[in-house]
């Protein structure tokens, strides 16, 4: 291999590394982020309300378990997602 072969290999490397540090990152921040996400959303339209009602505290509550639902499952797609590919990047054949 040559000396831009091995430059491009170990910046491939170094961007799936990071993206599977953001995945991990989202699936363990997950419950953070749906109820920083959830605040904002209940926010705009509390100053909005001729879009859409503020939510319930039920509804509130539901919308809270969903995002954690949908956060974890992109931080756990996006980690082995990039994972996989760092693997594929590091293949030293």
């Amino acid at each position: 291999m040559s000396r831009k072969d091995y430059g491009m290999m170990w910046s491939m490397a170094i961007l799936w590394g990071l993206m599977t540090t953001i995945g991990v990152a989202v699936l363990f921040g997950s419950k953070t982020l749906s109820l920083n996400y959830n605040a904002w959303t209940t926010s705009v339209r509390e100053r909005n309300p001729h879009m859409r009602p503020p939510p319930t505290p039920q509804m509130r509550e539901l919308n809270t378990r969903i995002m954690t639902r949908l956060f974890r499952f992109l931080g756990a797609f996006i980690a082995l997602l990039a994972g996989l590919m760092l693997i594929g990047a590091l293949d030293l054949h």
